[in-house]
C-alpha cells in the first residue's frame, strides 16, 4: 500500500461514518479481511536496489511513510514513523494473536526478532545479551536502579540528558542518597568530553551513565575511551542509545558498555513502545529486575522461599508481552537490514552535514552540534540569539516544517533530524525558512 492508497482508504473510512453508515461492520470485514504481507515491498526494494535507479529506489521508500505530504518532517530523532509495510505487519500480527489468543509468546519467533536485532548491534552481539523492553526510559529505570547503589555512591552524567535520565537519577537520589555529578559535553574537542569526565571521578564514583548520541545536538561520545576510563577505575558503565543504532552505526560489543538501552521507534522505524536492553556477557547478574513476573525466573518456589533469575538479560522481559509489537519490530529490522545501514549514512549524512554548513551563512546563527564532523550525525542542533526557540518553531510551523524544540540544559534552541522521509529539498526549504525569520 503506497501513500495515495492509505489517504484514500481513510478517506473512505471517514466518508463511511459521515453518510451514517455503522463503523463496527466496517471493522470486522476489515478484521476478517487476510492481512497483507510485507514480501511484495521486499521484492520491490529489493529490485529497485538491484535496477541501479537510485532515484526510485529512494521514492519506493520514501512512498511508505503516511507522514503528512503537506509538511517536511524533520523530527525522527524525537518520534520516527514507521513506515508501511511494518504497519501492515503490526496489523498482522494482531490480527493472528486475537484469533487465538494465548497467554505467553512462541519463543521461536520471540528468539527470531532478537537475534536480527543482535545482527544490527554488531557480529559480537549475542541473542541472550538482549532484553525486549518497552523503551529506553524502562531501561534506563531497570539500570539506574537496579544496580546496588548506596547512599553517597557517586554517578556522573551529562547535562545534555534526556528528562528518563536525569529523572532517574534524581529519583535514585531521593530514595536512596546517591550525588549526580554534571559534566557539560565539549563540542569542540571529542577528546575533551573523557577529560571532563576523568576531572569528575572520585573514590565514590560508582556508575557513569549518558547519552550515546544526544538529544539535544546530535552529538556522538567517544564511547571506547570513556569505556576504558571506567573499566581502569571500576566503575560501571551505562549509555542510553534511543538516539543511536543507524543513525551512527557501531558495534555494540566493540563499545565497551556494560549496560546498553534503546527505544526501538526512532531510527530502527519499529512501532511505539518497543526497545530493548543490553548487558555485556556476565554483567546481567548485577542488575537486578525491578519488575518481575513470569519469564524472569528460571525457578521459583513460595513454599521454599526459592526465586532464581534468569542469568541473562532475558531477567528484563516479564508478564503478558505484546507480541505483536516485536514481531513487527522484526519486520522493520528487516527493512533497515534490507536498505543497509551504509546506504542510508550515504544518503541522509550529506543532507545533514549540508545543512550544518548552510547554518554557517545565515547571520545571527550558533551551531551547536560538534565541531568535528567525525562526531556529528543525522541530527543538527542551532539556536539563534535574536529569536528563543517558541519564535523559531512558529515560523518553522508557518512554513510547515517540523521540527524539535530543545529546553534541555536551558539551551532554548531547535534540532532536525534527516532521514529516509526526507530529501535535499527538505534541506533548502529549512535553510530557507531561517534566512527569512533574520532577514
Amino acid at each position: 500500500m503506497n501513500r495515495k492508497e492509505f489517504l484514500k482508504m481513510t478517506a473512505g473510512l471517514a466518508a463511511a461514518g459521515a453518510t451514517g453508515l455503522p463503523f463496527a461492520p466496517l471493522v470486522s470485514r476489515a478484521a476478517a479481511a487476510p492481512a497483507p504481507s510485507p514480501e511484495p515491498f521486499a521484492a520491490r526494494l529489493a529490485q529497485a536496489a538491484a535496477s541501479g535507479d537510485d532515484a526510485f529506489f529512494w521514492q519506493l521508500l520514501r512512498e511508505q511513510f503516511i507522514l503528512d505530504p503537506d509538511w517536511i518532517f524533520l523530527n525522527f530523532g524525537g518520534l520516527g514513523s514507521s513506515p508501511l509495510p511494518v504497519i501492515d505487519a503490526l496489523v498482522g500480527f494482531l490480527r493472528a494473536e486475537e484469533r487465538a489468543p494465548s497467554a505467553g509468546h512462541d519463543e521461536k519467533p520471540w528468539q527470531a526478532v532478537k537475534d536480527k536485532l543482535a545482527r544490527a548491534l554488531g557480529p559480537s552481539c549475542r541473542r541472550e545479551d538482549l532484553g525486549l523492553i518497552g523503551g529506553a526510559t524502562e531501561g534506563v529505570n531497570v539500570i539506574v536502579n537496579g544496580l546496588p547503589l548506596k547512599r553517597g555512591d557517586e554517578v556522573v552524567t551529562s547535562t545534555h540528558e534526556h528528562v528518563a535520565v536525569h529523572s532517574a537519577l534524581l529519583n535514585r537520589m531521593q530514595k536512596d542518597g546517591i550525588a549526580i555529578r554534571l559534566f557539560e559535553p565539549d563540542i569542540a574537542r571529542a577528546a575533551g568530553n573523557v577529560e571532563r569526565i576523568a576531572r569528575l571521578v572520585t573514590p565514590r564514583t560508582r556508575l557513569i551513565i549518558f547519552s550515546h548520541v544526544s538529544c539535544t545536538t546530535g552529538q556522538l561520545f567517544p564511547v571506547r575511551e570513556i569505556a576504558s576510563l571506567a573499566r581502569a577505575k571500576n566503575i560501571w558503565f551505562a549509555l542510553d542509545g534511543a538516539q543511536a543504532p543507524v543513525n551512527a552505526p557501531f558495534d555494540i560489543a566493540a563499545t565497551g558498555v556494560d549496560f546498553y538501552t534503546c527505544s526501538t521507534h526512532k531510527w530502527m522505524m519499529g512501532p511505539k513502545r518497543t526497545g530493548f536492553i543490553y548487558a555485556r556477557p556476565g554483567m546481567a547478574e548485577v542488575l537486578r529486575p525491578q519488575t518481575v513476573g513470569g519469564g524472569s525466573s528460571l525457578r521459583y518456589d513460595v513454599a521454599k522461599g526459592e526465586f532464581v533469575l534468569k542469568p541473562t538479560a532475558e531477567r528484563f522481559e516479564s508478564g503478558t508481552q505484546n507480541d505483536a509489537l516485536f514481531y513487527a519490530l522484526g519486520t522493520a529490522l528487516d527493512l533497515v537490514a534490507t536498505i543497509g545501514a551504509d546506504r542510508i549514512q550515504a544518503r541522509c549524512k550529506p543532507m545533514a552535514e549540508r545543512f550544518y554548513r548552510g547554518l554557517a551563512d545565515i547571520p545571527g546563527v550558533e551551531r551547536l552540534s560538534p565541531e568535528e564532523e567525525a562526531y556529528r550525525t543525522l541530527m543538527i542542533g542551532f539556536r539563534m540569539a535574536s529569536h528563543p526557540m517558541t519564535e523559531i518553531m512558529q515560523h518553522l510551523g508557518k512554513d510547515k516544517i517540523r521540527a524539535r524544540p530543545v529546553s534541555e540544559d536551558g539551551l532554548n534552541s531547535i534540532r532536525v533530524s534527516f532521514y529516509l522521509n526526507n530529501r535535499d529539498e527538505d534541506v533548502t526549504a529549512a535553510l530557507e525558512s531561517l534566512k527569512t525569520l533574520t532577514a
